[in-house]
C-alpha cells in the first residue's frame, strides 16, 4: 500500500533554511551576519514585529547557524547538512529547546528551563532557548527568569520573539539585544510570491497577486497562506475576480467605477452601483475600506506623480486612477478621506451596515461639489472674453471694464476659496510648533521622540523631512503623520532622511542657552556675583515666569520684584 504523501503548505514549504533567504530583512541579516562571523553573540536577543515577518524562522536560523558542526569561521550560514542542522530543522534537536510562551505562562515552567540551563548541550556549542511569544509569560515568570538572564553559563542563548514588545518588562529588555524586524514591503512581498508561483506553476495573473499583498498587509506567511487558498483549485486560471471574492472585496474597477459616480454627484447610479456590490458579495466595511485605499492612491498620485511608474500596481489601477485624479485637487480629496474616515469609524459600531454606508455616500455627495474652483474661475473668464469679442459695438474703455470685472470677481472668487480652504485646516509654521502639538494632545512619548531623538531636515506646511535613524519604530513615520493628520485637518507628508545636516530641538536648545549664558556673563551685575563667588559658573538661565509664584516656593521678595 502506498504510502499518503503529505501535502506541506507554502509557508512551510518556502520558509527560509538560510540568511540570504529572509525577505525584507537586509539590515538585520547585516548585522547578524558580522556577530556570529567575528564571534561576538549576545546572550540573549528579542525579535520583534508584527505577524508572519519571520521572526521565529530567524531564531531557528540563528540556532542553526552557531551551533552548525560545519560552518566555516568567515560564513555565517548554516550548512544545511550536519546532524545539528538537520535535527535543529525537524524540531528534534535537544539542544534547541523552543517554547510557545502563549500556553506555558506559569512561574514553573521557566523554572524548568532555569533547571535545564546547568547541562552543557550534547552535540552543538550552545544551549538555545527560543521562546515564542514571550510577552504572554506571567510577572512572577518574568522574575524568576531575570537572574538567569543577567547571568547565564557560557554555553546558554536566549531568543525572545513577539508581537508585543511593550509588553515585556523593561528589566527583561535592558539584558537583551532588540531586533526590530520590518514589515515586507509589498515590491519585496510581490516579487516573492511571484517566486513561489513561477515553482509552483500556477496560472495566476498579476492583478490577483497584488490584491493577496495588500490583503496581506506587510506579512509574508498571510501572503503565502492567501496563495495557498487561492490556489485550491488549479484547474482555472486564477484572476483578480477569483480572489476578490476569496477576500470578501470589491472588484476594484468596481470600486474606480463607486468613486467616479460620486464624484459626478450622480446619487443614483453610485447608490446603485453599492447595492450591485452589496448583492455580489462584498462586505460593507471592505467597500469602503477599498474606497480610502484608492482615495489614498489618488493622493499619492498627486503629490508624488512617479507612482504612476510602479509595475507592481495594476495597470488598470493606474490608468483610472490618473484619470480620477485629474479631476481632484488636493482639497477635495481631503474632503472625501475626512468623510470616508469618519463613517468607517462609524461602521465599526456593527449596526444597520448597509444602510449606514448608502448614508456615508449620500454625505459625499452633498458635501462634495466636485468642481474644481480653478476651472469654474477658467470658465467665466473665457465666457466674458467670447461675449466682448463677439460684441462688435463695445468699445475699448467698454471692454476693460468688462475684463476688469471678471479680473475683480475671479480676485473675489479666489480669495473667498482661499479664504474657506484655510478654515479646513489648522496651519503650522515651523517645526517646534509641529512637535509641540503633540505635547498639547498628550502623546508624551513621540513629542520626547521628536525633541530628543529626532533632527529636522526640511519643513514646509503639510511636508516635513526628519532624520530618524536614532528611532528603531519602523511605523513611526506613518503614526507621527496620521496623528498629525487628524489634528490639522489635511494630509501631512511626514518622509525620512539619512541627511545629518539638521539637529534636535533638544541641541538647539542647548546651543541657544549656551549663548545666552555667555552672553550673560557680561552682564555688569552677573560680574559682580561671580566675582563675590569666584568658584561659581551659571549652568542654566530660568525665566521668572517659569518659576512657581508661590509665597512657600519663591518668597515674598521675589513677587515684589516680579
Amino acid at each position: 500500500m502506498e504510502a499518503i504523501k503529505e501535502y506541506k503548505v507554502l509557508a512551510r514549504k518556502y520558509r527560509p533554511q538560510k540568511f540570504e533567504d529572509l525577505v525584507g530583512q537586509d539590515s538585520l541579516v547585516q548585522i547578524l551576519k558580522g556577530a556570529i562571523t567575528n564571534d561576538r553573540l549576545a546572550h540573549a536577543y528579542v525579535l520583534t514585529g508584527v505577524r508572519g515577518v519571520g521572526k521565529t524562522t530567524t531564531a531557528r536560523l540563528i540556532a542553526m547557524s552557531i551551533n552548525c558542526q560545519k560552518r566555516s569561521k568567515d560564513n555565517c550560514e548554516p550548512c544545511g547538512d550536519c546532524d545539528s542542522c538537520k535535527s535543529t530543522g525537524v524540531d528534534s534537536n535537544l539542544d534547541v529547546i523552543e517554547m510557545d510562551a502563549a500556553s506555558n505562562t506559569g512561574v514553573d515552567d521557566i523554572r524548568e528551563i532555569i533547571d535545564n540551563v546547568k547541562y552543557k548541550p550534547i552535540i552543538g556549542k550552545y544551549k538555545i532557548f527560543i521562546i515564542d511569544e514571550v510577552h504572554m509569560l506571567s510577572k512572577s515568570a518574568f522574575n524568576a527568569l531575570l537572574k538567569t538572564l543577567e547571568e547565564p553559563p557560557e554555553h546558554v542563548k536566549f531568543i525572545f520573539a513577539t508581537t508585543e514588545v511593550k509588553k515585556i518588562p523593561i528589566t527583561v529588555l535592558s539584558r537583551c539585544q532588540r531586533f526590530d524586524l520590518l514589515r515586507i514591503e509589498n515590491n519585496n512581498l510581490t516579487k516573492h510570491l511571484l517566486k513561489v508561483v513561477e515553482l509552483e506553476n500556477i496560472d495566476i495573473d498579476n492583478d490577483a497577486i497584488s490584491l493577496i499583498v495588500r490583503a496581506a498587509d506587510g506579512s509574508i506567511r498571510d501572503g503565502l497562506s492567501l496563495l495557498d487558498q487561492a490556489i485550491t483549485n488549479q484547474n482555472i486560471k486564477i484572476d483578480s475576480k477569483a480572489i476578490s471574492t476569496m477576500l470578501g472585496l470589491a472588484e476594484r474597477e468596481k470600486i474606480f467605477d463607486l468613486i467616479e459616480k460620486i464624484l459626478e454627484g450622480n446619487s443614483f447610479e453610485a447608490l446603485a452601483l453599492y447595492k450591485k456590490l452589496y448583492d455580489l458579495g462584498a462586505d460593507v466595511i471592505m467597500i469602503f475600506d477599498e474606497m480610502m485605499n484608492v482615495i489614498h492612491f489618488l493622493t499619492q498620485l498627486k503629490m508624488a506623480p512617479d507612482i504612476k511608474n510602479d509595475i507592481y500596481i495594476p495597470e488598470i489601477e493606474r490608468t483610472r486612477g490618473l484619470e480620477l485624479s485629474s479631476k481632484l485637487n488636493l482639497n477635495n480629496l481631503n474632503i472625501i478621506w475626512q468623510i470616508l474616515f469618519r463613517g468607517y469609524q462609524e461602521l465599526q459600531s456593527g449596526f444597520h451596515l448597509f444602510q449606514h454606508g448608502e448614508m456615508i455616500i449620500i454625505r459625499i455627495i452633498y458635501l462634495h461639489d466636485g468642481n474644481n474652483p480653478d476651472d469654474l474661475v477658467k470658465k467665466i473668464q473665457h465666457k466674458e472674453q467670447t461675449e466682448i469679442s463677439n460684441n462688435p459695438n463695445t468699445v475699448d474703455g467698454e471692454r476693460i471694464d468688462q475684463k476688469n470685472t471678471v479680473v475683480n470677481f475671479t480676485k473675489e472668487f479666489s480669495e473667498s476659496n482661499e479664504k474657506k480652504s484655510n478654515q479646513n485646516y489648522k496651519s503650522i509654521k515651523n517645526f517646534r510648533e509641529f512637535v509641540d502639538m503633540f505635547f498639547k494632545n498628550r502623546e508624551g512619548i513621540l513629542h520626547n521622540k521628536l525633541y530628543n531623538d529626532v533632527s529636522m531636515i526640511s519643513f514646509k506646511d503639510g511636508e516635513v523631512v526628519i532624520n530618524t535613524s536614532k528611532i528603531s519604530d519602523p511605523s513611526f513615520n506613518r503614526n507621527i503623520a496620521k496623528l498629525i493628520s487628524t489634528w490639522t485637518g489635511r494630509i501631512w507628508q511626514v518622509n525620512s532622511s539619512t541627511s545629518n545636516i539638521g539637529k534636535s530641538l533638544y541641541e538647539e536648545d542647548i546651543i541657544n542657552q549656551q549663548k545666552e549664558i555667555e552672553l550673560m556673563k557680561d552682564n555688569l551685575e552677573i560680574k559682580k556675583i561671580l566675582k563675590e563667588f569666584p568658584n561659581s559658573e551659571i549652568h542654566s538661565i530660568t525665566e521668572l515666569s517659569e518659576v512657581n509664584s508661590s509665597e512657600e516656593f519663591m518668597g515674598s521678595e521675589i513677587k515684589k520684584e516680579k
